[in-house]
């Protein structure tokens, strides 16, 4: 297994573990460079944040289809619905970059929907407003290249966030008038684009009530990865020593999960009741089990390890050590539980997620195999936001 996240000697620690284990992890005496986590992007949200705020055929009305979709890192190219260029586009082109996710949809009568998130930041939203609402009166008549662009207004009633919305009926010549519904609305950093061509005047009603459900829809970012998200967590037997099985995959609540005890045997609950995931592998006595849930009181799990740690290694509740420190700019916490047979502990927090791995150290499991399981949780946190 390639090793992305090394070990720092630390000969005391070592040395504390080697006494229940058996062994110790070699480090050949240096101290790697810290291991980066991966990229987010920008500093909003993420792909997968965003594809939480996106509708999908469940949340429109009737005879709509999937035709499409697309996420990533794009620039923007601003034109004017006051030119003939058209509105709201995207291009090639662009100084600009930010994490932008898009479905399409096409409706059994012609139509074709594009909804479209884009993490732009808290200030974006009334401006991407301002331009939708300004057409209608600033140029409700554009000319050019053979064609007449008509821009009106399009109410957007009981839309529940800050919204505007346009018709732009573009005619080439003498030809036949082409259609565009056009609306935005947005929440905090994000900011919500819909627009359906090919369409009707008698479409316009449905229309806003896909604005409405946009509005709605795009709060859900805010409820954290899900626990599909959360799944993608989760160690596999592919991240493992051969041998191992799965023995039960589950969720419990994080309350249940990030627990320590004091000094006195006293056990504490950190976290809350929402429900992470949870995997666990056997082989022999040796266990493996992680658990992966949103981020709650990461912090207070953390200091109560090392609490333990350091200030009462031996205790009512047993004997403790600290586990080999990991070099990452990501938040970690561990302990070794020098019971019979021993037992690591890993925390991870990557962003919103925390992780939570156990390693029983027992039939050929010593600390540096345990050490490999544990970097290998860390390295699946990564996973959830992909």
């Amino acid at each position: 297994m390639r090793r992305i996240i090394a070990l720092i000697c630390a000969v005391p620690v070592l040395a504390a573990a080697a006494a229940v284990t058996g062994t110790a992890a070699a480090t050949d005496g240096l101290v790697p460079s810290p291991a980066a986590s991966p990229p987010l992007g920008d500093e909003y949200y993420t792909a997968t944040d965003l594809r939480r705020g996106l509708l999908d055929v469940a949340n429109l009305p009737e005879g709509y289809t999937v035709d499409g979709e697309d996420a990533g890192r794009i620039s923007m190219v601003d034109t004017d619905a006051c030119l003939v260029s058209g509105y709201s586009e995207f291009g090639p082109s662009g100084s600009i970059e930010i994490t932008a996710v898009r479905r399409a949809f096409r409706n059994a009568d012609g139509s074709r929907l594009a909804i479209q998130l884009l993490a732009y930041g808290p200030e974006a939203v009334p401006g991407w407003i301002g331009r939708t609402a300004e057409p209608p009166t600033t140029c409700p008549v554009v000319t050019g290249e053979g064609y007449t662009i008509r821009n009106t207004r399009l109410p957007l009633p009981d839309v529940g966030l800050p919204a505007a919305g346009m018709v732009r009926i573009s005619r080439y010549e003498q030809g036949v008038p082409s259609r565009r519904h056009s609306a935005v609305t947005g929440w905090g950093p994000v900011v919500v684009t819909i627009e359906e061509t090919r369409t009707s005047e008698r479409n316009q009603a449905r229309f806003g009530d896909i604005v409405k459900a946009a509005a709605r829809h795009v709060k859900k970012i805010a409820d954290g990865p899900s626990l599909d998200d959360l799944k993608r967590g989760l160690l596999t037997l592919a991240e493992l020593p051969t041998g191992f099985r799965v023995v039960a995959d589950d969720t419990v609540a994080t309350r249940a999960v990030l627990t320590e005890h004091d000094c006195d045997g006293t056990l504490r609950r950190f976290g809350d009741e929402r429900p992470a995931v949870r995997r666990t592998f056997a082989r022999g006595a040796a266990t493996v089990t992680v658990a992966v849930g949103i981020n709650a009181d990461a912090s207070g799990i953390i200091g109560a390890m090392g609490s333990r740690v350091g200030e009462c290694p031996t205790t009512a509740a047993g004997t403790v050590a600290a586990p080999p420190a990991i070099s990452t700019d990501m938040t970690v916490g561990g302990i070794v539980y020098q019971d019979e047979p021993p037992r690591l502990r890993g925390i991870t927090v990557y962003r919103e997620v925390i992780s939570d791995v156990r390693v029983t150290m027992t039939d050929g499991i010593d600390l540096a195999e345990a050490e490999e399981i544990r970097e290998s949780a860390l390295r699946a946190t990564w996973n959830v936001y992909r």
